[in-house]
Parts: C-alpha cells; sequence; structure tokens
C-alpha cells in the first residue's frame, strides 16, 4: 500500500474518531458495509499511566487477569460496545461504542485507544491512532494479544500464588445523558414522515438505553397512536426503569392499546 493511501487511511480514521468512532449515545450513524472479502479489525487499549483493567467487549470479557495494555484481534462486527473496569474497584468503568473500520470501504482497520486522566482526575477514553492491519506484528513486551472472546490464563510473575479474580460484572446500563437525547429528539422532529420518525427513533434506542421518561418525551413525538404503540413495544427492552414503564400508557388514547402494552409488559416484553 503506498504512502499516499496509508496517509489517507490515517486521515479516515481521524475523522472516524473524532464524529463516529467513539459515538455519542443516541447519534444515528450508517455503517459502512464491509466487502465480502473482509478480514477482521483489531482494537488496543493501553493506560497511559500504567493502571490494570479489564477489557470487556460486546460482554464478553476479554482478559482474565487485569492488564495496562491489550491488543485484542479477530474483532467480529464493525460496532462494539467497549467497557473498561478497572482493577482498583475504585475508578468509574468506561463505556462507549467504538465503530471500528474505514468509514468509507468498511475494510478492516488497526485502532488504538488510550486511558487517560483529565484535569479533574477522572478517567477517560479517546483514539489514540489508527492504521493499516499488520499481518506481521510483533506485539511490544508489556502487551497481552488475544484473539476477542478467548481470553488466555496468565501467570504473574511476581507473585506465583496469585489467584486470578472472575470476570468482573459488566456495570449497568445507563440511560442518554440530557444533552444526547435532545440530539435524538431533534432527529426525530425534524423527519417528515411518521414511519420516518419511528425508524429513525428505534435507531437511535437500539444503540443506547433509555428511561421510563424518555420513552415518552419520544412517543409524543409521534403522531400516530399505532406508530407510538409499536415504539413502546421496541424501546421495553432498551429501558432502565423497567418497573415504571406502566407510565408509557398515559401517551396512548384508545383504551384496547393501554391494554396491548399492559398485557406486553406482563408478559416480560414478549
Amino acid at each position: 500500500m503506498n504512502r499516499l493511501f496509508s496517509g489517507s487511511l490515517f486521515l479516515l480514521c481521524i475523522l472516524l474518531a473524532a464524529n463516529v468512532t467513539i459515538a455519542q449515545p443516541g447519534r444515528v450513524y450508517a455503517e459502512p458495509q464491509r466487502p465480502m472479502d473482509h478480514e477482521s479489525s483489531t482494537l488496543t487499549v493501553f493506560s497511559e499511566n500504567g493502571e490494570r483493567f479489564f477489557l470487556i467487549l460486546n460482554g464478553v470479557n476479554q482478559n482474565n487477569v487485569p492488564q495496562s495494555r491489550i491488543r485484542v484481534e479477530g474483532l467480529p462486527e464493525f460496532g462494539n460496545d467497549v467497557q473498561i473496569v478497572f482493577a482498583d474497584n475504585q475508578t468509574p468503568a468506561i463505556r462507549k461504542r467504538i465503530n471500528i473500520a474505514d468509514p468509507v470501504d468498511g475494510r478492516e482497520v488497526n485502532m488504538t485507544l488510550k486511558i487517560f486522566r483529565d484535569r479533574e482526575g477522572f478517567a477517560r477514553l479517546k483514539f489514540f491512532n489508527c492504521s493499516e492491519i499488520d499481518h506481521n506484528y510483533r506485539p511490544r513486551g508489556d502487551e497481552y494479544v488475544m484473539s476477542y472472546g478467548q481470553p488466555q490464563q496468565m501467570n504473574n510473575v511476581a507473585n506465583p500464588n496469585y489467584t486470578p479474580p472472575p470476570p468482573p460484572a459488566p456495570p449497568p446500563p445507563v440511560a442518554m445523558d440530557p444533552q444526547t437525547f435532545s440530539d435524538v429528539k431533534q432527529s426525530i422532529a425534524g423527519a417528515s414522515f411518521d414511519d420516518t420518525k419511528l425508524s429513525t427513533a428505534k435507531s437511535a434506542v437500539g444503540n443506547n438505553y433509555v428511561s421510563t421518561d424518555q420513552v415518552i418525551e419520544i412517543c409524543r413525538l409521534l403522531s400516530f397512536e399505532n406508530t407510538r404503540l409499536d415504539f413502546a413495544k421496541f424501546a421495553y427492552s432498551r429501558t432502565i426503569d423497567q418497573g415504571s414503564y406502566y407510565k408509557v400508557g398515559s401517551v396512548l388514547d384508545f383504551d384496547s392499546n393501554k391494554q396491548a402494552l399492559n398485557d406486553f409488559i406482563s408478559r416480560g416484553g414478549k
């Protein structure tokens, strides 16, 4: 691959990271289609200060022993739910939706993310660099390399009696923050037809979590009763406070639709 193409890939990855890669929850993006002969992308995450952490991709723990630098090869998906759980049990976990592929043609890339501390001391995750796939990659001495979903059992050199802790539980889901939710509502309201509003709402909620009150607000942006009921059923599984979901019935006018929603909730969303 010539230098011009490599430079273009690097620039595209920077643009991807700035606008899509560390995606704001609730924003709707179109994922590029990968070619039929695509390989798999690689993700590296490292801590600037050497803090040890567990890397959880799409709900699957990637390392049995906390590490400060992890490279995961063979990512099966374009969009990945990335969670960083720190071994100190004090630093709040980080969770981001990461799109890992060339934003133009959907081809695989090597992407690196860095964990750093901001001025207030909070742990953050940001884009570090991006490059084309390296088939002859040689890992660094401090790097933990593995295939997706296949954590290797490692020995602790300093303490041979060390017992690896059990895989950490994923942090609980969090509803969209107010600014992101405002952007989602603006996108929905800007659609001309109810079908388009519904598809936009489903795309946003399908990749994020919402509260019952947020579901109610979105339903009020939909013009037709059947559309509201359709969305209310769809959003149930993505709602963090399902115990309050009965309140969504307030946006429905017909008793038959209220009953249909209540029956849906009583069956656990089935």
